[in-house]
């Protein structure tokens, strides 16, 4: 099954998957200490990171049609998390066939040494099966990032996550895309440099297939890595963050749930289809959570950040405070 088919199918299933005891129960409880950011326009799979003073915070958003303007990805900061100032668009468009009239979503920066690097996804006039991860590079977090346009995967791919548990030790995480063998399912492959993959893909839970799993994103925490990741509909309430820990970061991954057997983040009633998040240090140097979420109006998908708790191993975000 396709992506489109996935989504026409878990649409339809809407109903009894709102059935299943656990995953979407108590839906009448946002985040605690969650706040929506005052930014004026959606951002969806929004990406935040705290560097050198600033919070930056990028995400699925241009100002301006990207082939009009030659640029993708706005690039926002802030000092408190409240006010938020745009730097406007940081990656200019690359060169490559169809590159103009493609889509483009879920960047990602990685700083390495003294360069930046921005993963992201983009596409071939729109076509899914010629939609990769790539990568592009700049000397200041805050741009102009440039790429060549070069696909990172062998294989179409959507959503990359780079990580570095060590200095010279670096993977990416990543979702297979139409025309990929394992479809909908996580991949890791081993990055031998920021902009170059070992070639070498394996599956993230070996064991299972999954309908379809995105926006996976890495935390270390007591010598242990957890993965975070979104499966469902994006375009409706079934859209939720699950998590899986592991001692390895390659894995074997195992799924944790709360004691009540519920996601790290579900529909409530001021967020429709939370998912697609990031981690990030946030005031106090507690680890934050940032999202996005459909409002009840369905206008849009807009960015939100929450402090992230623990219960022994489980990660809790809970209600507005």
């Amino acid at each position: 099954m396709n992506r489109r088919g996935f989504l026409r199918a878990s649409a339809a299933s809407l109903i009894g998957l709102r059935n299943l005891p656990g995953l979407f129960a108590h839906q009448s409880s946002p985040a605690r200490g969650a706040q929506r950011l005052k930014i004026d326009h959606p951002l969806a799979d929004p990406f935040c990171l705290k560097w050198g003073g600033f919070y930056y915070l990028t995400g699925t958003y241009s100002t301006g049609r990207p082939n009009q303007t030659g640029r993708a990805f706005d690039l926002l900061r802030s000092r408190d998390l409240e006010e938020w100032e745009s730097l406007g668009p940081v990656l200019q468009i690359p060169d490559y066939e169809g590159s103009r009239e493609a889509n483009y979503w879920a960047p990602e920066i990685l700083p390495r040494g003294n360069r930046f690097f921005l993963y992201y996804t983009s596409d071939s006039f729109g076509d899914p099966y010629r939609r990769f991860v790539r990568v592009a590079v700049a000397d200041s977090i805050e741009g102009p990032y440039q790429s060549e346009g070069r696909p990172l995967t062998d294989e179409p791919s959507i959503d990359g996550h780079p990580v570095y548990p060590t200095k010279e030790e670096g993977y990416l995480f990543y979702t297979g895309n139409e025309g990929n063998p394992h479809m909908g399912q996580l991949l890791v492959d081993r990055l031998t440099s920021p902009t170059r993959l070992a070639g070498n893909p394996a599956k993230v839970f070996p064991n299972e297939t999954v309908e379809w799993e995105e926006g996976s994103f890495i935390l270390r925490r007591d010598k242990e890595y957890y993965l975070f990741s979104s499966q469902g509909n994006w375009r409706n309430d079934t859209y939720h963050v699950l998590v899986a820990k592991s001692k390895k970061i390659v894995g074997p991954y195992d799924r944790i749930s709360d004691r009540q057997g519920r996601a790290v983040l579900r529909t409530n009633e001021q967020q429709i289809g939370p998912g697609h998040n990031s981690l990030f240090e946030g005031p106090g140097g507690q680890t934050y959570i940032c999202y996005h979420a459909w409002d009840q109006g369905h206008t849009g998908r807009y960015a939100w950040v929450a402090p992230l708790e623990w219960d022994n191993d489980f990660p809790l975000v809970g209600e507005t405070g």
